[in-house]
């Protein structure tokens, strides 16, 4: 035992400082990649900002669908018919509709694009943009949309975007 020590010492004092620097090596985010930025930006460089005006007054696409992974099938048939696979984004119109009989969510709505489901609008939003598509009067909403995706990647990641504000 005695002939291990000299070894085993070294080695332990090692060890504590691989997992102490695997510990605080990076910081952990939940954070959603921005996909629509980073199509942009494998394509034209850092995106450049600028002021949009609409009829709606929507600045931007700032709200971000979900659950638009489990779509993927959809996604990528609406790149095909728009052959978008050069350009990494498609600029469409999205149709908000209420679906009651969802099981995990009774207000949760769902977003279709060219007839298609493309995701969710976000639980903890879903009742009040329920609320907004019964206060017009219609059985959908109809919002500005971007799918964004890289368009140098064999299998990229696709994201979905709206102009919506929720009251």
């Amino acid at each position: 035992m005695n002939s291990f020590l000299p070894f085993l010492i070294p080695l332990l004092g090692f060890l504590f400082l691989i997992v102490r620097s695997a510990q605080t090596s990076a910081p952990i985010t939940t954070d959603r990649p921005d996909f629509i930025k980073q199509a942009r930006e494998s394509i034209h460089g850092p995106e450049i900002v600028e002021s949009l005006q609409s009829s709606e007054d929507y600045s931007d696409y700032n709200y971000e669908v979900v659950g638009e992974s489990f779509q993927r099938d959809h996604l990528m048939a609406l790149i095909r018919t728009h052959k978008a696979f050069k350009t990494g984004e498609i600029v469409t119109t999205a149709v908000l509709e209420s679906e009651p009989t969802n099981p995990f969510d009774s207000t949760a709505v769902k977003v279709v694009i060219e007839g298609v489901q493309v995701g969710y609008i976000a639980k903890f939003d879903s009742a009040a943009v329920t609320k907004m598509i019964g206060k017009s009067g219609r059985k959908s909403y109809e919002v500005p949309a971007k799918i964004g995706f890289d368009a140098n990647s064999p299998a990229p990641l696709i994201g979905v975007k709206i102009a919506l504000k929720v009251e």
